[in-house]
C-alpha cells in the first residue's frame, strides 16, 4: 500500500494500523464500490492520521462537438486520502485522484470509439458533501492523441468527517 503524506514528519516512528472495510452505496441510476484503510504515523508530540478510501463509481454523460458528439459510459476509480495536521490544527485535507482510464465512448455519428487516459489529482479540506468537477481530454482509440477534444467530469462526494472517509460518489460525463 503506498501511504501519500503531506507534511514533512522530521523524526517520525510510524505505527501502522490497517482497517479495511468494503461499503456499496447504490444511488438511484449507479453503483458505487467504496473500500477504506487508515493509517497512522506517530511522533513524540502528535498524531498523524491519513485514511484512503477507494471508490469504483459508474459514470456516463454525452459529450457534444464537432465533428461529432460522444456518448461516455464506464467505471471512474476514485482514491480520497483525508489527511489531519494535529501539529498545526489545520482542517484535515483530502487528496483526490480521480482516473477516468475504465470510461469509453462511442461516436454517435461514426461509431468510432474514444478513450481517455487521464487522470486528475485535486486537494480539497474535508467537508461532509463536496461537488467536484474537471476538465479531461479525450480521442479517438487508435488515433492521435496531441489534438484531443474536452469532456467535464463532474462528482458529488459525501464524506465522515468524525471517521475522515469517504462514504458516498456519484457521477457524470459532460460538455465542458
Amino acid at each position: 500500500m503506498r501511504t501519500l503524506s503531506l507534511f514533512k514528519p522530521g523524526a517520525l516512528s510510524l505505527g501502522v494500523a490497517i482497517v479495511a472495510s468494503a461499503v456499496s452505496v447504490s444511488p438511484a441510476n449507479a453503483q458505487t464500490t467504496l473500500t477504506t484503510s487508515t493509517t497512522f504515523a506517530t511522533s513524540t508530540s502528535s498524531t498523524t492520521t491519513t485514511t484512503a478510501t477507494g471508490a469504483s463509481v459508474l459514470v456516463a454523460g454525452i459529450v457534444s462537438g464537432a465533428p461529432e458528439s460522444v456518448v461516455f459510459a464506464g467505471l471512474a476509480q476514485l482514491s480520497a486520502n483525508v489527511v489531519t495536521d494535529p501539529d498545526f490544527g489545520s482542517p484535515p485535507i483530502v487528496v483526490l485522484s480521480i482516473d477516468l482510464g475504465g470510461v469509453t465512448g462511442i461516436g454517435r455519428i461514426s461509431g468510432k470509439k474514444y478513450v481517455i487516459a487521464d487522470e486528475m489529482v485535486l486537494q480539497r479540506t474535508l467537508v461532509a458533501a463536496d461537488k467536484v468537477a474537471a476538465t479531461f481530454p479525450f480521442y479517438p482509440s487508435g488515433g492521435n492523441a496531441m489534438s484531443p477534444r474536452l469532456g467535464s467530469a463532474s462528482f458529488s462526494l459525501s464524506f465522515d468527517v468524525t471517521g475522515l472517509k469517504l462514504t458516498g460518489a456519484s457521477g457524470a460525463i459532460a460538455s465542458p
